[in-house]
């Protein structure tokens, strides 16, 4: 695992939103680590597609249930 995507994996702990956040913004938390997780696929975490595939689509639905398109 690279350095940068170890400072991801951090980042993305420390700003994970409280339970009462509003859901565009726990919508938003959920795409950064989608992204994180492509990252590690992309270094060869097994998986970490699969997982940011799901994250996806959490977010997405977050987002609808919202009225906010993705």
């Amino acid at each position: 695992m690279s350095a940068s995507t170890l400072c991801e994996l951090g980042r993305l702990h420390w700003t994970r939103p409280a339970a009462d956040a509003p859901a565009v913004v726990v919508a938003e938390w959920y795409e950064r680590k989608a992204t994180v997780l492509e990252h590690l696929a992309t270094e060869g975490a097994g998986n970490a597609a699969r997982l940011a595939v799901e994250a996806h689509a959490h977010a997405a639905r977050l987002l609808a249930a919202e009225g906010v398109a993705a």
